[in-house]
Formats: structure tokens, C-alpha cells, sequence
């Protein structure tokens, strides 16, 4: 018994040591950022706190596009296991970002139909508020519906089975018995899936580094903002990095604190 305790102990210790190597580079990046290379200039600037405004303000509306396009697709999934469905699903997540931004320039190019129908309706991805949320909603989406879809398919189904023996079908069961038992599941879901928008670098600085017009004209995101200080001051781009890791933390804190609480009240 003694034995059986002290290897368990040793297993908690090995956890606890691997999740601190995933973490060590964001506390290192923290401590410098923070501490000797700190700069209030940097830090809580004008550039980086309206890029950051930029960033949860794009990734709010991605998120909520997302919750209204995709939980009937993810419940869908959860309740009719489809391979070439959730392959579809996984390819975004499966592709290097940069694709997509150039996917995104391509289908708005005039080389296509497509493109030329949309550059004549006067409707354009480039530096344009569209593109960012679009690539936001294309980067992140697969998260949501992966979480959402494990959230569906926990939940009991004799209100469902009921329901269909009544005579209900798929879509009304939906609409009107699941979806209001799915606010717990949206909101966690979509959380996770928002922080992953707010990280995001590879497909923005492709087709949306920066925004034209309307509230914040000319200001880039938050990912592109820290990279171009990057180029030019390595230092300032760490205290910037820093005030980013922290907002972003303390989304990701709301997110698991939303989610405990969610799980002890169940």
C-alpha cells in the first residue's frame, strides 16, 4: 500500500513537472516582460491596448457567428457520427494558417467568378473588418464544434428519445428541447474557442494585419502588433507580449472558473 502511494506521488510529480514546461516560456516571457525589460510606454500603450481592443472585439463577433452558424452542426456530429462531415470540420484546424488567409485573397481575387461577383458588390477581405472575423471563424470554428460535440454527446437522451416517439422531428427536438440546455456548453465552448481567435497570427497577417475605417482604422491585432515591435525593439516586444498573455490569461481564467463551477453545480 505504502509502495502504491509513493509511485502515485511520483505520477503527481511528473504531471505537475510536464505542465510546468508548457507554461515555463509564458512566465519567463511574464518575468522579463514585466520585470527588466518593463516599459509603461509598451506595456499599457495606446498601440498595444487598441490592438488588443481590436483583437476581443473581432474575436466576440467570430465567436458569436460561430455559436449561431455551427452548434446545430456540432449536435448533428454528436448524433450522427460522420466521417467525411468531421473530416471537413478538422481540415482548417489541419492546414498551416497561412493558407488560409491565402485561400481567403484567392475566392476574393478577380481571377475567379466568384472573386469579380464579389469585388463588383463592392464587398473586399483585404485589411477589411470582413476578412479578419472571416479568418477568425474559419481558424477557430473547429475547436467550438469539437466541444461542442463532446458536450452533446454527454448529455442523457431520453428527453430526446421521448420526444422523437412522440413524433417530433430532429430539428423542432432541437430547437426546442436541447438548444436550452445548451447555454453551459455554448458558453465554455465558445470561450475556448475565443481565445484560441484572440492567438491567432498566421492567417490575419495574410489577408487582415490591419483594419481600414469604421473604430479602428489602421490599428493591427494584437498578434500582428507585438510581432512588428518584434522586428524592431526584441525588448518592447516582450512587455507587449506580456500585456497580451495577460488579458489573454485572464480569459482563459474565466473560462475554466465558468466551467468548474458549471460542472459542480451539475
Amino acid at each position: 500500500m505504502a509502495g502504491t502511494s509513493v509511485q502515485f506521488n511520483l505520477f503527481k510529480v511528473l504531471v505537475f513537472f510536464l505542465a510546468f514546461l508548457l507554461i515555463f516560456p509564458i512566465f519567463a516571457v511574464l518575468y522579463y516582460g514585466y520585470g527588466p525589460y518593463f516599459s509603461m510606454k509598451y506595456a499599457f500603450g495606446d498601440a498595444i491596448i487598441r490592438s488588443i481592443e481590436l483583437t476581443f472585439f473581432a474575436s466576440s463577433i467570430s465567436i458569436m457567428l460561430i455559436i449561431i452558424l455551427f452548434t446545430p452542426l456540432a449536435y448533428y456530429l454528436a448524433r450522427h457520427r460522420n466521417p467525411i462531415i468531421e473530416a471537413i470540420v478538422d481540415i482548417p484546424a489541419s492546414i498551416p494558417h497561412p493558407v488560409v488567409g491565402i485561400a481567403l485573397l484567392f475566392i476574393d481575387s478577380p481571377l475567379n467568378p466568384l472573386g469579380r461577383f464579389l469585388e463588383t458588390h463592392g464587398i473586399n477581405f483585404f485589411f477589411t473588418y470582413l476578412g479578419l472575423i472571416l479568418a477568425l471563424m474559419i481558424v477557430s470554428s473547429p475547436i467550438y464544434i469539437r466541444a461542442m460535440q463532446n458536450f452533446y454527446e454527454a448529455l442523457p437522451r431520453s428527453h430526446e428519445y421521448y420526444a422523437l416517439s412522440l413524433g417530433a422531428s430532429e430539428l423542432r427536438t432541437y430547437f426546442i428541447l436541447v438548444l436550452p440546455s445548451s447555454v453551459r456548453g455554448i458558453i465554455s465552448s465558445g470561450l475556448t474557442s475565443m481565445a484560441r481567435a484572440i492567438s491567432e497570427f498566421g492567417s490575419v497577417v495574410i489577408v487582415a494585419p490591419y483594419v481600414s475605417g469604421w473604430i479602428f482604422n489602421g490599428v493591427p491585432v494584437a498578434s500582428i502588433c507585438v510581432y512588428n515591435t518584434f522586428l524592431t525593439y526584441f525588448n518592447a516586444s516582450v512587455t507587449e507580449a506580456s500585456t497580451l498573455i495577460l488579458f489573454s490569461l485572464i480569459l482563459v481564467a474565466i473560462t475554466r472558473v465558468f466551467i468548474y463551477f458549471s460542472f459542480k453545480r451539475e
